[in-house]
């Protein structure tokens, strides 16, 4: 019987059963000989014999960066990759996928038996096999339900926490400057009234989408059009971001269906592209974890991206990078390239509590250096194709800190880009307190448009008692005029009761090593006097407490 009914099948569709019989004996037998490719790196030893003119091929922006910033005009990572190298590797390989200068290196689909063969070529430092998984997005779904005027309240508020009105004030808008954003696709940009000025100005200065090799990027994800809002989009005479008279190049590396093998290479080529095009500062909002890498490679050293955003740091690009949304995931510390040490790594702060968002990563990095560098809000209003909308994400935390950037450096145009970043940091609502949730805290303008910033009064004292404990004591000027009592006693002090507060107040501190390093850090609501207290005996000689409340920092050293 089934002898019979195979027969039966055959005969009824002979001619499809033939045809995929014949297309599985030739698959078969090409496979035997032809083994599946993968994807693999091939990294060059040297670059000898190219020839490069760096004033045709960058534009005069990226060589007037270079020049402002002190550095040469160019360096051998810009020079290109020798076309004898190529075309030997292309024999032994099935294709070619991309070819990336500052790496001196092409990414090729081969075989394992050609890929160990391009290994013994004598100009071939490395083949490494690249991962086929995707990059995330620092994006995040969970938001509250907001009324019509909550929602104008938030958009003014993502400014106007880190004093955004003074650079307004001041007439600072990133005039001058332009921004690369890295993303995965901007559809809307080129049509929504969210970006008409600057689509009436031509500060869209290029684009290029690097997943279809064309410069349309006004499609897919929406992801990348809500960033470019948060840096310089206005909405109804409301700024969303601080930067909207900077210019811009927007290249799409991502895709969220399609493409997964190619994220990581589009990413690189396109912190080259945003370098050739005179780029100023690089926002990314995208982070590369498990999908490719372990916890311990993000040491800003092992990741491909980190390297490159070192390396455009080192032509005078300030990078922007957002921390990450692992914070609670098992991986939960920062993403690359935000692990980079030039990058200016930015968390995200929950503006309802001006605490660390949940999802926000945390630091260190995996060698022990500070991450993240500074915070932004992490729930924001930001414009897409289909208008404004509330999200969540350090995606967005990164756009408003790389818009306060260029308001910065408009005004202090002889900065470089690392004294820029330094001059963030310093201007963070926190600091010199810091601690690896919130960096140096929110930047704030006043740092910049202010010629007399005011010195931080005392708002809290330490007091031991007896070297058995050691406590935190608030400020009365705090409390309600209520809740302050007079002793009868010969010295009269003041006692503060455990009475409700003025505000919502939050103090920060911070433990740390005989190294320096932190071991432990938290965040207090304070509601009363005495918020803090703990006992000496928990402590080696020579670590210490830092804490912070209220724009004042003080550190106690145990001895």
């Amino acid at each position: 019987m089934e002898g019979k009914g195979f027969k039966k099948t055959f005969r009824l569709r002979s001619g499809y059963t033939l045809f995929f019989a014949l297309f599985f004996l030739l698959t078969a037998s090409f496979s035997s000989n032809h083994p599946p490719s993968k994807k693999y790196w091939v990294f060059f030893t040297d670059k000898k014999g190219v020839t490069f003119d760096p004033y045709s091929y960058f534009t005069p922006q990226a060589i007037a960066r270079r020049i402002s910033a002190g550095l040469p005009v160019c360096d051998s990572t810009d020079y290109p990759v020798s076309p004898v190298y190529l075309d030997v590797v292309s024999t032994y390989a099935d294709s070619s996928c991309m070819v990336l200068r500052w790496f001196n290196a092409v990414v090729i689909w081969a075989n394992e038996d050609d890929a160990q063969t391009i290994l013994q070529l004598p100009f071939v430092s490395e083949v490494r096999l690249v991962s086929t998984d995707a990059s995330v997005m620092a994006g995040t779904q969970e938001q509250q339900v907001l009324s019509a005027a909550q929602k104008i309240a938030l958009l003014k508020f993502q400014v106007n926490r880190m004093q955004g009105e003074r650079f307004a004030k001041a007439g600072f808008t990133g005039k001058g400057l332009r921004i690369a954003i890295l993303d995965a696709g901007f559809p809307g940009v080129n049509i929504r009234p969210e970006f008409k000025h600057i689509r009436d100005r031509n500060g869209i200065i290029a684009t290029y989408d690097f997943v279809r090799k064309r410069e349309d990027v006004y499609h897919y994800s929406p992801h990348g059009s809500m960033v470019l809002s948060c840096i310089g989009g206005i909405s109804d005479t409301i700024p969303i971001g601080m930067a909207t008279g900077a210019d811009f190049l927007l290249a799409r590396t991502e895709s969220v269906m399609h493409e997964r093998f190619s994220e990581e290479e589009n990413w690189l080529a396109a912190v080259e592209w945003a370098d050739r095009n005179g780029a100023n500062i690089l926002n990314s909002s995208l982070g590369y974890t498990s999908q490719r890498y372990f916890p311990e490679d993000m040491d800003g050293q092992t990741s491909l991206i980190a390297r490159a955003a070192n390396m455009a740091a080192a032509k005078g690009i300030l990078v922007v990078s957002a921390a990450g949304n692992e914070g609670k995931s098992q991986w939960r510390h920062i993403t690359s390239p935000g692990d980079a040490d030039s990058a200016l790594s930015v968390g995200a702060v929950n503006p309802y509590a001006d605490l660390r968002s949940d999802f926000s990563s945390y630091g260190p990095t995996a060698d022990g250096r500070a991450k993240p560098n500074v915070s932004a809000l992490g729930t924001v209003m930001a414009a897409g194709p289909d208008g404004l909308e509330e999200t969540s994400g350090t995606s967005f935390a990164s756009p408003l800190v790389a818009g306060f950037a260029a308001c910065v450096w408009e005004g202090n145009s002889n900065l470089t880009n690392m004294q820029l970043h330094e001059k963030i940091q310093q201007s963070g609502h926190l600091y010199p307190y810091y601690d690896y949730a919130h960096g140096y805290g929110i930047p704030q303008a006043s740092y910049f448009t202010e010629t007399n910033v005011p010195v931080a009064s005392p708002t809290f004292e330490f007091a031991d008692s007896v070297s058995k404990f050691i406590s935190v004591h608030i400020d009365h000027r705090f409390f309600e005029p209520d809740t302050i009592i007079t002793s009868a006693g010969e010295d009269r002090d003041t006692i503060i009761q455990d009475k409700p507060m003025k505000g919502k107040w939050n103090l920060y501190y911070h433990i740390t090593d005989t190294t320096g390093r932190i071991r432990y850090y938290s965040v207090i609501r304070v509601r009363e006097a005495e918020p803090l207290t703990l006992g000496l005996f928990r402590f080696q000689p020579g670590e210490s407490l830092s804490v912070h409340f209220e724009g004042y920092t003080r550190t106690y050293l145990f001895k």
